[in-house]
């Protein structure tokens, strides 16, 4: 099966302004994604979806591809649906990997396992999660538990699925005609719920995120065997 991956670089972030070009710990945010991507085994060719021309000459350092949308498609209210379709209707491949810029700590395992999973499975999409073991709400609603009973222990708990965005897979075929017929397709066909790490899964949206996301970088690359001890 053929795999591409497309990584969406929106450059006009406004909460952290070019976040995608910041520097983590001397590599652009979207550098990250770009790695992942070329040493993934299933990946065919790495494509940057942008509108800016300064990534036009990222990918040229980074050895990939530059895929150029039109400014309409790279304003505020434009959403998965319609970049994915503008790509998959110039780009040709089986299939559509997805690899969020804005996930620095993803790496050519997640996205293999993840490929793995849509192929085992038969998928037609595969969107990543995060898994919450807590008592949720939603619009003052418990989600997966009774406020009517005595409170259940959080291991107990039905994890609440939360869209992550992380590593996503469709088959671009399907996707494309159900966008033509009927004007969305990110959930289409047979698709699947794919856990991936908490962690690796943290996406940057505020200065906060930013911060957060080095600070695991920087550990990762630092790492060492630590000795547990306990208070005794």
């Amino acid at each position: 099966m053929k795999y591409v991956a497309e990584i969406p670089v929106r450059l006009g972030s406004k909460r952290v302004p070019k976040k995608n070009l910041r520097y983590i710990l001397g590599k652009p945010m979207v550098g990250y994604a770009i790695d992942a991507c070329k040493q993934s085994e299933f990946i065919d060719s790495v494509y940057v979806n942008s509108e800016a021309d300064i990534m036009e000459k990222l990918c040229g350092d980074y050895g990939v591809n530059f895929y150029r949308r039109t400014a309409e498609l790279a304003e505020d209210h434009i959403v998965q649906d319609q970049f994915n379709y503008d790509f998959l209707s110039h780009i040709e491949t089986e299939n559509l990997v997805m690899v969020n810029p804005v996930s620095p700590l993803v790496t050519a395992r997640d996205i293999d396992d993840a490929i793995r999973f849509y192929e085992e499975n038969q998928l037609d999409c595969l969107i990543s999660i995060r898994e919450e073991k807590l008592q949720a709400f939603y619009d003052h609603q418990p989600l997966n538990f009774s406020d009517q009973a005595l409170l259940p222990m959080t291991q107990n708990l039905k994890p609440v699925q939360l869209c992550a965005w992380t590593v996503c897979i469709w088959n671009a075929k399907k996707f494309k005609e159900q966008f033509e017929a009927k004007g969305y397709a990110v959930f289409v066909g047979k698709y699947g719920l794919y856990p991936i790490d908490p962690i690796r899964s943290i996406k940057v949206s505020t200065e906060e995120d930013f911060q957060l996301a080095e600070l695991y970088l920087s550990l990762k690359n630092t790492a060492t065997e630590k000795t547990i001890t306990y208070y005794e």
